[in-house]
């Protein structure tokens, strides 16, 4: 059975009985690990239940027979290594964050390490914790894990002609823009700004978080079969444009 030690955010909580808990961590160098806390909710005479709270950073040990198995991994201890109580004092920020940690956990697989998206993942949530554009930390954080999973849409050219001009709309299936020549042929696609457009083609860009967010969250919704559960929080449905 192997032990293994790493820094890890807290993704979800499951409630598993009346003293444990399956918990998804995110960790810096095996990447998202379930596993289960027995005991975790319960305190003894010497011991106080530990308590785990969602987004909580700390180091894990945990022991795992298989780490590609289905079996759960088993925590051993946990040590919260780094407050973020900044999180809890605006209700925006915390939303973003919790976006944030749910994105990580649809997109990654178990124990396929990713660890420029772990360092990532704690700027961003550090960022809003201390004050950061939600809006633009989690539109920044958006692009930072398409990439790392191999899914971030092209945007300067046409993903079906090649052509760097016209272009209109953008489809998920197809993994990017399509121009005007090309879009009639496409069933899935959403019409993109201008404006909107120059922001996803300059990550750096200080503009229209919103929009980009909307694109972003649009394509992050058709990868995983499901609109994301904390977007409504971030922008409301009626704000949000879905076209297919």
């Amino acid at each position: 059975m192997a032990i293994i030690r790493d820094s890890a955010v807290v993704l979800r909580r499951l409630d598993y009985s009346e003293t444990s808990q399956v918990i998804v961590f995110f960790t810096r160098d095996h990447g998202k690990i379930r596993a289960i806390g027995k005991g975790l909710k319960r305190s003894t005479k010497t011991r106080f239940a530990v308590g785990l709270d969602l987004l909580d950073m700390g180091t894990l040990v945990v022991s795992s027979r298989q780490e590609r198995g289905a079996t759960l991994a088993n925590v051993i201890e946990w040590k919260q290594t780094r407050s973020l109580s900044g999180l809890r004092d605006k209700l925006v920020r915390i939303n973003a964050a919790e976006y944030a940690g749910e994105i990580t956990g649809s997109l990654t697989e178990d124990w396929d390490p990713h660890p420029e998206l772990f360092e990532a993942l704690v700027t961003v949530l550090v960022d809003l914790a201390t004050g950061s554009e939600p809006l633009r930390a989690v539109v920044r954080y958006q692009a930072k894990l398409l990439r790392s999973v191999g899914s971030l849409p092209r945007f300067d050219a046409c993903v079906l002609c090649g052509r760097t001009i016209d272009l209109t709309h953008f489809s998920s299936f197809e993994g990017g823009m399509v121009c005007r020549h090309c879009e009639p042929g496409q069933i899935e696609k959403r019409e993109v700004a201008r404006p909107t457009l120059r922001n996803l083609q300059h990550e750096d860009s200080s503009e229209s978080f919103s929009s980009q967010f909307d694109v972003l969250n649009y394509h992050i919704a058709h990868l995983v079969g499901r609109q994301p559960l904390l977007a409504a929080k971030l922008i409301p449905a009626p704000d949000r444009r879905i076209v297919n």
